[in-house]
């Protein structure tokens, strides 16, 4: 089945298809240098920026993976959640498409995207533990069929990647401020600012903002003194607590599920630290399938829709 997939849910707008699970196209239009000079993503341009590029985008879709849009069997779109004016216009232009092909559209989750967009390039051996950490979103996932899954873990207040950029804010660099701290980490002492993790009732949830408070007092203190932080040792200290504090949490679940497949998913996920802890995790309690995607498949795309798309047609076809 050829899948025409659109994500819109953010500041990205991309439209991928696939041909029986196989991408054959993901063109991503990003918007990130559109929203750097207000140091985060706007809501209302994020929408209306969707609407001036979806032409271009859906003909270099069509373009690329050499089809006639009259070919697609069915629509895959990014139903919830995200920036809401953001969704609709994906939803809109989905059934716009829909209603001309006479086809089916499906409304997808943009989690569970995320996360089967992880198994791309090889598929899920279950149950599967996911660990899905992005800008709006950070969870523990146990998935035992992509109709059959549960959080066991959530941060309970900021995620991971709303931290990073607040941080990042505080340093004054720029916006995404994820990737840069990252660069700056590798070249810190991870051990040179002693940061908090806090305790949390559920023994599978976590927290963000106490270590972003701690974060931005110790910034604050060093700039009331006039002094001037190092910020490659403050970036590796904080992205040391920051991964350990999920990283535990993850590992003390894929010891009590006993997991086929662990993974991990969404746009922190092209984090280096993160993805060398979660190989570390993997082979340390002797996980036979661990998979890390694709620096191409982390940020948001169509091919993680189109893919969970596929996954949800896979399985009702099993049912018949």
């Amino acid at each position: 089945m050829k899948i025409l997939a659109i994500e819109s849910s953010c500041d990205e707008l991309s439209l991928a298809i696939l041909d029986d699970g196989k991408v054959l196209t993901n063109i991503i239009s990003s918007q990130i240098k559109d929203h750097q000079k207000f140091g985060g993503v706007v809501p209302e341009l994020a929408a209306r920026l969707h609407l001036e590029n979806i032409e271009w985008v859906i003909k270099s879709a069509l373009k690329e993976a050499d089809l006639s849009i009259n070919e697609i069997e069915l629509v895959a779109y990014t139903k919830n959640p995200g920036l809401i004016g953001s969704l609709i216009v994906g939803k809109i232009i989905a059934e716009t498409i829909g209603a001309y092909l006479e086809v089916p559209i499906m409304g997808c989750h943009h989690i569970l995207g995320h996360i089967y967009g992880a198994s791309i390039e090889e598929d899920f051996v279950y149950p599967v533990l996911a660990m899905v950490v992005s800008g709006g979103h950070t969870q523990i996932q146990l998935l035992r069929s992509v109709d059959d899954y549960e959080i066991i873990g959530q941060t309970q207040d900021d995620a991971i990647g709303e931290c990073y950029d607040k941080v990042a804010r505080y340093l004054k660099l720029e916006y995404p401020g994820g990737p840069i701290i990252d660069k700056l980490a590798q070249t810190g002492n991870p051990d040179e600012f002693k940061l908090p993790i806090p305790k949390t009732e559920n023994e599978f949830d976590f927290s963000y903002s106490g270590l972003k408070t701690a974060c931005t007092n110790l910034i604050n203190k060093y700039n009331q003194n006039n002094e001037e932080i190092n910020k490659a040792d403050f970036a590796a200290s904080f992205q040391k607590t920051a991964v350990q504090t999920i990283c535990e949490k993850f590992e003390k679940a894929v010891i009590k599920y006993q997991p086929k497949t662990i993974t991990v998913a969404g746009g922190v996920s092209a984090n280096s630290l993160i993805r060398q802890k979660v190989v570390e995790i993997g082979k340390n309690n002797k996980i036979e399938h661990i998979i890390i995607p694709k620096l191409e498949y982390c940020t948001d795309n169509g091919a993680m829709i189109g893919k969970f798309a596929q996954e949800k047609i896979n399985i009702s076809k099993k049912l018949i």
